[in-house]
């Protein structure tokens, strides 16, 4: 039996319209996969940074609370080996000889016990500073993704994203003073001797 020219040319374009229609599913069906497991990915590291920066900023007031503890307690030990110093050579009322008490050694604070603990502070809050600033950078490149034309409108209404990402993890943490500049645009100079800290 003989096919006839047409019949081998409808079955040709019938051929290659269902190939291209299972590449086009193909296709899509990797990038509905590839697009998913890109933003899960892009969230489950947002909130592994938020995570950090708890953990982080536990690890700053730790150290920073036992060292000044530290510094606390061996402050008063000083204190208290002056005062036994004091009275033991003068008796309670003391002595009216200032130059002896000038010229003799006595217990001191040794000053690298305060520089140990600027220095673990100053530490501390630029490692929570770096970790915000990736958090940022994270939450940049995912509101990128998921606020993009076709991908992002594809993500939200087909995908359901954002599925972890919560407004309280997009807050950044501030100080009040900071909080204030940005609602006055007015910068203050910072005095770093006033008692009030904010």
């Amino acid at each position: 039996m003989k096919t006839n020219p047409k019949e081998k040319a409808s079955v040709s374009v019938g051929l290659i319209v269902l190939i291209g229609i299972v590449a086009v599913a193909v296709i899509s069906v990797i990038w509905w996969v590839g697009t998913y497991n890109n933003l899960v990915r892009q969230e489950n590291g947002i909130v592994a940074v938020h995570k950090d920066m708890q953990n982080v900023h536990a690890s700053i007031f730790n150290q920073i609370k036992s060292q000044g503890l530290s510094v606390e307690k061996y402050g008063a030990m000083v204190t208290e080996a002056l005062k036994v110093a004091v009275e033991g050579r003068y008796g309670k009322t003391g002595s009216q000889a200032a130059m002896q008490w000038i010229q003799e050694q006595n217990p001191t604070i040794d000053p690298k016990i305060m520089e140990k603990l600027q220095v673990t502070i100053e530490a501390g809050y630029n490692k929570f500073e770096s970790v915000q600033r990736t958090k940022l950078d994270r939450l940049r490149v995912y509101d990128d993704s998921i606020d993009s034309a076709i991908t992002g409108s594809i993500a939200k209404t087909f995908m359901g994203f954002p599925k972890k990402v919560t407004d309280d993890m997009r807050e950044v943490v501030s100080s009040a003073s900071t909080k204030q500049m940005m609602e006055t645009k007015e910068m203050e100079t910072i005095d770093p001797f006033a008692k009030k800290t904010q």
